[in-house]
């Protein structure tokens, strides 16, 4: 990476730090495909991965303290596991214009979450949780091979019925099971451009605006930032598109 590459890579994972500090979502929806417009995909993957497992331990060190909290996520955990293993080796053999494109279709399909809640309104939570392995693979997969897998935990929180606390802990369950095994899987195959220093830079840049975000929670409409994301993957959308027809080029 260039010098500016660097400092730009920086502030923008302290950015989405900061917003998935004050929120408990967002990091890597906004991180991945901001860094896809100017860094190699496997890099952009490589600078947001251990920030995003440290903010997924240190959630879960202080919230999941309750008994029996993880043990309700006891069904998404197996389907999560062996997605991050699929997904890891997937990563390894997409070339990155299709990861692009991947990544794309991802963000699209989240903006199509309350379409599918409302259609599936008839189903039954308890029906809904007990296709949790399913939908662990496929957020395993996602979260591994592309850095995003939250649009099918929060559609599999949506259509199962879970509370806010229930939904923000199947996420982090996610984030630290399929980073950890894409981190152990993957650490021999990052580019080696994302040195050392970059790591610590970005990491640090992330988890010390995450930590300003998490004391400010609860200041702010949540609502509101949901609204402001959901513009902001249709603008990502758009703009992976045009990095795909220009790698293509």
């Amino acid at each position: 990476m260039t010098q500016h590459q660097l400092l730009a890579s920086a502030a923008i994972l302290a950015g989405a730090g900061f917003a998935h500090g004050l929120f408990g979502i967002g990091f890597a929806m906004i991180a991945t495909p901001l860094l896809a417009l100017f860094l190699d995909y496997r890099l952009a993957v490589a600078l947001s991965a251990i920030p995003l497992l440290a903010m997924a331990l240190g959630w879960l060190g202080v919230h999941a303290r309750a008994p029996g909290a993880l043990a309700r996520q006891g069904r998404l955990l197996p389907g999560i596991a062996v997605g991050a293993v699929a997904g890891a080796l997937l990563q390894v053999s997409l070339p990155p214009v299709l990861s692009i494109v991947l990544l794309a279709v991802l963000l699209s399909a989240s903006l199509a979450i309350p379409f599918f809640v409302q259609r599936a309104a008839a189903l039954g939570s308890s029906s809904v949780r007990r296709t949790a392995p399913g939908f662990g693979v496929l957020a395993g997969m996602t979260e591994s091979a592309l850095n995003v897998g939250a649009p099918f935990m929060l559609l599999y929180g949506a259509l199962a019925r879970l509370n806010r606390f229930e939904q923000l802990l199947a996420l982090n369950v996610c984030f630290a099971l399929g980073k950890g095994i894409q981190i152990a899987l993957m650490a021999l195959a990052w580019p080696v451009c994302a040195s050392g220093a970059a790591l610590a830079l970005c990491s640090g840049a992330s988890l010390l605006a995450y930590a300003a975000g998490h004391r400010a929670a609860g200041r702010y409409a949540e609502d509101h930032f949901r609204r402001l994301l959901r513009n902001f993957i249709v603008c990502m959308v758009a703009a992976l598109g045009v990095r795909a027809l220009l790698l293509l080029h």
